[in-house]
């Protein structure tokens, strides 16, 4: 990793160290809104973590530094660098305060929250932080090739486009009787399949995520991923007119 990249890690920390104890804080209150619900928990500190990492790039955007750092001789591929790096650390400091969160709510609400536990494993540390990276992965290549909201348009149209399309083709993995049940009466026609693809997914990474064979998996294609991205995200900012 090059000095310059680094050092525009250390530009992000600064430029949000005043929203880091706000933002924990918040995080831990949103956490205990949907403590009852362990996918949903899961899934909630992972959006969280998502906009704690984007927060530097919206700061940049709002007051346009970035076009400064870019015209400097040869910086775009470390500005490239140290976003990736940004994001990963983010991450990580993220997936310690998720597990925090997680052991002090289900110390205290034990009875009103029994399945937190079972997030303190490799298995929860694993989707969280596979969530987590992937949509990173997804959402970095736009950003630097749209800037940061018309990026965070595109992504938003795309994850749920993605999201749908592939919740529909989970459902068809699983036995029928994993993703038949559930109150699905209530929902929309265009609706149920979505719901049945959710459970479908629920199942499937609470009886396969903590084997070891699907986390070398799992990191075999997140490292593909992070090159795929990388490269992808190096080839649009060379190329972008600021």
């Amino acid at each position: 990793m090059s000095k310059p990249a680094i050092a525009l890690l250390k530009k992000d920390l600064r430029t949000t160290r005043i929203l880091w104890a706000p933002m924990a804080f918040s995080y831990g209150v949103f956490l205990l809104m949907f403590m009852e619900n362990a996918w949903v928990y899961l899934a909630t500190g992972a959006c969280l973590t998502f906009v704690a990492a984007a927060t530097a790039l919206g700061i940049d955007d709002r007051y346009q530094t970035e076009p400064l750092f870019a015209a400097l001789p040869g910086t775009r591929g470390s500005l490239v660098r140290g976003r990736y790096l940004t994001w990963g650390v983010v991450a990580a400091a993220g997936l310690a305060l998720f597990l925090a969160n997680t052991v002090l709510i289900h110390t205290s609400f034990g009875s009103r929250a029994p399945r937190l536990a079972s997030l303190v494993s490799l298995k929860g540390g694993t989707a969280f932080l596979a969530g987590t990276l992937l949509a990173g992965l997804v959402f970095l290549p736009f950003h630097f090739r749209f800037g940061f909201w018309r990026a965070m348009w595109w992504f938003t149209a795309a994850g749920i486009g993605l999201s749908v399309a592939a919740l529909n083709a989970v459902a068809f993995l699983v036995p029928s009787g994993v993703s038949a049940g559930g109150q699905t009466s209530a929902l929309p026609g265009s609706f149920v399949s979505t719901a049945r693809g959710l459970r479908a997914l629920v199942w499937l990474i609470e009886r396969y995520m903590g084997r070891p064979a699907v986390i070398a998996a799992a990191a075999v294609v997140l490292a593909v991923s992070v090159y795929l991205s990388y490269r992808m995200s190096m080839r649009f900012y060379r190329n972008r007119d600021l």
